[in-house]
């Protein structure tokens, strides 16, 4: 389940959205061309803008947003989780089981054990179809390790720095009277993701940091096309 707020013209509403619902919003928001983001607790972040014509009024463009956050956030994943929850996902069979009156998630060739199986039924990271019997990443699952997949952050630029002793070209004309002292500004600032396929630079930081968010609005999309079954216009 999953707290929704959307922000309109008049505000904020809430409400709340179960799974099946969120999924109709991402696949809604991908086929109208609105951004998304995975958030690394579970959700997801829809925004767009709209453009308003009021008479005797400059035109204004407008920010509008829809946030699903879960009401059982996800936390940090540590590797052993991430190993759990890749062993559920790849085992179309995987289910839950009785070991000793305990509750277990078994699959074909492994199991886990009752504590691990509470902890992500607890943290509703796991759904079970009710008629087949067959457990699945719940979407706040797959939105979080979407989101811990790819971690984007960028560089620090380098500033106000001196150019190195091999530069006989960097620094010409910058000791004279009213120049910088010797000093160039460097103002580049690169984009990276922790899945390795984005690096982008960037003339400064906000557009580096455009870059990175350019690059989860990416994955968010192809993430909604291939698992979730949205058709793009």
């Amino acid at each position: 389940m999953f707290r929704e707020t959307i922000t309109h013209a008049g505000g904020h509403t809430t409400g709340t959205a179960n799974e099946s619902h969120a999924s109709y919003l991402l696949r809604r928001a991908l086929r109208r061309g609105c951004d998304v983001e995975a958030t690394r607790t579970g959700g997801a972040l829809i925004t767009w803008t709209v453009a308003t014509f009021k008479p005797h009024a400059d035109p204004r463009i407008l920010a509008r947003a829809i946030e699903l956050a879960p009401e059982v956030p996800v936390r940090t994943f540590t590797d052993t989780m991430r190993e759990d929850l890749a062993l559920i996902e790849a085992t179309p069979s995987a289910r839950y089981e009785l070991v000793d009156d305990r509750r277990v998630i078994q699959g074909d060739v492994w199991q886990l054990p009752p504590f691990v199986t509470a902890r992500l039924r607890a943290r509703g990271l796991v759904v079970e179809d009710a008629h087949a019997g067959i457990l699945r990443l719940s979407l706040t699952a797959r939105l979080a390790l979407l989101a811990d997949r790819h971690r984007t952050h960028t560089t620090a630029p380098e500033g106000w720095h001196r150019p190195a002793a091999d530069d006989r070209y960097g620094s010409s004309g910058l000791n004279r009277p009213g120049r910088r002292h010797g000093l160039l500004h460097g103002a580049v600032s690169a984009a990276l993701c922790s899945c390795g396929e984005l690096e982008a630079v960037g003339g400064d930081r906000d557009e580096a940091r455009r870059h990175a968010t350019a690059h989860r609005r990416a994955v968010a999309a192809a993430f909604i096309t291939a698992e979730l079954g949205a058709r793009t216009p």
